[in-house]
């Protein structure tokens, strides 16, 4: 991780590294030899928000006020953003670099995975997915949906929402992911968009219990 601490360095001069963690594949714990290398990245002395490509590596880069936006899903935060921002749950899992000076933030962020926190992520979900729809019937990152489907599988057993994601979600998950630009990925699709309606619709509920 050292290489890539300099090359951020390098990259962003004048700035602080507070945090460098995978998220992506490497975060949901799906990567194989094809996927990209998804780093986030959170620095001080940084204004806004900017992804870019770097030899084998995809950046998403936060300033530190953007970062604390998007976990809070702010308004101003676009929903390709914060649709991924359940990848801190893998945190423990897939920190490289935290600054001393950020860890009372992360821990109080951790802290915010709440029901209101589901409910959220869930929205982001389901909007960053429908815009995609519009712009693309079959898009690999349509296998968030069967992720997500997975997930809340896994909370109503354990009350933890986590990156686990039980079956058969999970088969259909990585079925998707590997097939999604050939015709094997339309057997998916009549299925994808159910199960966003589910997600939908499991949202909605929880809203109703004043937890939104």
């Amino acid at each position: 991780m050292n290489d890539i601490y300099q090359m951020i360095e390098g990259v962003f001069p004048n700035t602080e590294i507070l945090l460098i963690y995978y998220g992506g594949s490497i975060a949901y714990g799906l990567d194989d030899e094809s996927s990209d290398k998804d780093i986030t990245v959170v620095l001080a002395g940084f204004k806004g928000t900017i992804h870019l490509y770097i030899g084998t590596y995809d950046f998403f880069v936060f300033s530190k006020e953007e970062f604390i936006k998007r976990q809070k899903f702010d308004e101003t935060v676009i929903p390709y953003y914060k649709q991924a921002s359940d990848s801190l749950l893998g945190f423990k899992d897939n920190a490289h670099y935290i600054a001393p000076s950020f860890e009372i933030e992360i821990n109080e962020l951790l802290g915010l995975i709440d029901k209101t926190f589901i409910v959220n992520h869930l929205s982001a979900v389901i909007e960053y997915t429908k815009t995609r729809f519009v712009s693309n019937s079959i898009s690999k990152t349509h296998y968030h949906v069967f992720r997500v489907r997975g997930m809340l599988d896994h909370y109503e057993k354990t009350g933890k929402y986590e990156l686990v994601v039980e079956e058969p979600w999970y088969s259909k998950m990585m079925a998707f992911k590997k097939n999604w630009d050939n015709e094997i990925a339309k057997n998916y699709l009549e299925e994808i968009k159910e199960q966003l309606v589910y997600l939908e619709n499991y949202r909605n509920e929880m809203m109703k219990s004043g937890l939104g």
